[in-house]
């Protein structure tokens, strides 16, 4: 019995760091088995670099060579391609794991560690969707430091003045940092309203921070590749990762989002107006745009471990509230338990289905390797990273890095809005025939169309509906009788994909 309770004790005691050993193992498995289709892209360019130097044009498309390319994850890209050839594809997916537990460490506030194991289990399993051997986490880590500056007033006594220096790191190992500039501009803004006059302090703190990011390869220009992004209405209607919150039905989130918000306005007037408002603008950060949930998972670990400990202290004051917690513990316990193993199934059923194998074309590319190619190879978005790591001697129509880029002006057989030019030819066959002649492209790699199950009426009204928009479509809309009208034969099929040839 002595042991039991002991056991017990301990468990209570290190649930947190039992939670965050067991987010860590799968974070690890799972970046194994989940190949990113920007991991190529970000192979090859820090490949590029290491040989040839920082890139001020396009390298690798045909549609866009002379674009005044910013890349603004070039650091990432370089340690990328050193740990690939150094450590593999394991020793990256480890490095990319404890990235991302050290984040959620980091996140923990010190003062109400006991009272975060339930926002932490909700926020990481959540984000464990999102993991991989990416860049994106990277901003996580950075912002994590960050708020965690913010939200414990000794640190922020402490450490504020030499928070402009992570900004030297960030800018150049991901465009996030743009997100912790504008919250320090945020705190500038709320602090300036409460005091009723200009906070220098607070000011000074942001500039500088802004100032910083200047030291990167492309100066302030690379404030443009984010404004470009932050402009583009498109790119939140037509690549899956930036839709907005609205489409994301993950009961993680929901959860979290439900949970969180009541008890952070339950608990607002102790929890503070600063830290109010930054999870409230993190939060509509999330809402529009699915990749900046986990910015938003933080700071929720962050301010409702705070708000568990107010209830709790209110709890413990009455002695039915006592009996009735330990009631309330176990439903949660329970509920928390299933939407854990939910998220962590749906996490590596993900991985599993967008794997080298199960998910690009492995065996169609290496065919076209061993061709002498006369001219350009057209493929799907998704695939464009994959053929620049896999195909480095042909350059391709679009990829990840490309959704945004637009530009006015002339330039000879050049597309001054390349993903423009990719979704008209997802919807018009005969502007998939003027770009074959225009690009010069010989071969059309796609995916086989399956055939459709028989769905009820009103289903297949909506599935009808739907297809108007071009957020919904994966492949161009051409059929194998409509190619070889354009003069185009299959020369390679298997299983999962076909090539044609003009």
């Amino acid at each position: 019995m002595i042991i039991n309770v002991n056991s017990m004790a301990f468990f209570k005691k290190n649930l947190s760091l039992l939670i965050l050993l067991v987010l860590g193992l799968i974070a690890f498995f799972r970046a194994i088995v989940f190949l990113d289709p920007d991991f190529g892209w970000h192979l090859r360019l820090g490949e590029l670099i290491i040989s040839h130097g920082i890139p001020f044009k396009d390298p690798f498309s045909y549609t866009m060579p002379s674009y005044d390319f910013i890349d603004h994850e070039w650091l990432s890209n370089v340690l990328i391609s050193i740990g690939y050839k150094t450590i593999g594809i394991y020793g990256l997916a480890l490095i990319s794991a404890l990235i991302f537990v050290a984040t959620l460490f980091i996140a923990i506030p010190k003062k109400f560690k006991d009272y975060v194991s339930l926002p932490l289990a909700l926020a990481g399993s959540l984000m464990l969707g999102f993991v991989g051997i990416r860049t994106q986490i990277i901003t996580w880590f950075f912002l994590a430091l960050l708020l965690k500056v913010i939200f414990d007033e000794k640190l922020w006594k402490r450490w504020r003045f030499f928070l402009p220096l992570i900004f030297i790191p960030w800018v150049n190992l991901h465009g996030g940092f743009a997100v912790g500039v504008a919250t320090l501009a945020l705190i500038f803004v709320i602090k300036s309203i409460q005091n009723r006059r200009f906070k220098f302090e607070y000011f000074s703190i942001a500039f500088f921070s802004t100032l910083l990011t200047f030291v990167n390869p492309y100066g302030p220009r690379i404030w443009w590749e984010i404004w470009m992004q932050m402009s583009d209405g498109s790119l939140r209607w037509n690549i899956a990762e930036w839709t907005p919150a609205i489409f994301y039905i993950d009961f993680a989130f929901l959860i979290l989002f439900a949970f969180s918000l009541f008890f952070v306005f339950q608990y607002r007037a102790k929890i503070g107006k600063l830290k109010i408002f930054i999870y409230l603008f993190l939060l509509l950060m999330a809402i529009s745009s699915l990749r900046q949930i986990p910015l938003w998972g933080l700071s929720a670990i962050m301010v409702t471990s705070v708000a568990i400990k107010f209830l709790l202290d209110e709890i413990n004051k009455s002695e039915y509230g006592t009996r009735m917690l330990g009631r309330v513990k176990i439903i949660l316990f329970v509920v928390i338990l299933f939407v854990f193993s939910f998220e962590v199934y749906i996490s590596l059923n993900s991985a599993f289905s967008l794997s080298e194998k199960n998910f690009y074309p492995m065996q169609a590319v290496k065919y076209l390797s061993k061709q002498k190619l006369i001219g350009n190879v057209f493929t799907i978005y998704d695939y464009g990273g994959y053929l620049i790591w896999k195909l480095p001697s042909q350059k391709e129509f679009i990829d990840g890095r490309m959704p945004s880029w637009r530009r006015n002006g002339y330039f000879s057989n050049e597309s001054n809005y390349a993903f423009k030019d990719y979704l008209k030819m997802l919807s018009d066959q005969s502007v998939f025939k003027k770009m074959l002649q225009k690009y010069n492209i010989h071969y059309v790699l796609l995916p086989i169309t399956k055939p459709a199950k028989k769905k009820i009426a009103f289903l297949a009204k909506i599935d009808n509906y739907l297809k108007k928009f071009e957020f919904w479509r994966t492949k161009p809309d051409v059929t194998d009788k409509s190619l070889k009208k354009m003069g185009m034969n299959e020369i390679y099929s298997d299983k999962e994909f076909v090539i044609y040839q003009r």
